[in-house]
């Protein structure tokens, strides 16, 4: 996958594929078992992710409520909701995660700026997990 690379080992690889202010594009490799962040939201941009292979399983919302995107799957979490993600699968997962706008998500991956918007959930644990978009594969007739 052509990009710049800002992590690269056994257990991840992130490519950034593009990295402008209106959008920043990640292609991202994870191995089986490997965590995403911690829980968090973001007060100023969506975070979206589209499953290319292998399943990441999400705990969105208040709750943390778990939610299954496999691939062909998309899942777009707006402003503060709080969310978080594992590869909890024993293949390998690979995604694009999509930051729209970039809210200094490019500059983050990079090691330049932790001033990227990305916050602990609030007390209240943000707004509700109903708020997520999560378009998936049809499966069966």
């Amino acid at each position: 996958m052509p990009g710049e690379t800002v992590t690269d080992n056994e257990r991840k690889r992130v490519d950034l594929l593009l990295a402008t202010d209106a959008l920043t594009v990640t292609w991202s490799r994870y191995a089986p078992g490997e965590p995403g962040p911690d829980p968090h939201v973001h007060h100023d941009h969506t975070d979206s992710f589209f499953v290319l292979t292998g399943e990441l399983h999400y705990r969105v919302g208040p709750d943390l409520e778990p939610l299954v995107v496999r691939a062909g799957e998309w899942l777009a979490v707006p402003p503060n909701v709080a969310h978080t993600f594992v590869n909890a699968d024993d293949a390998e997962a690979t995604f694009l995660n999509f930051h729209s706008p970039d809210g200094g998500f490019a500059a983050y991956m990079r090691g330049e700026n932790p001033g990227f918007d990305s916050f602990d959930p609030p007390p209240d644990g943000g707004l509700p997990a109903s708020l997520a978009i999560h378009t998936a594969v049809p499966t069966g007739p």
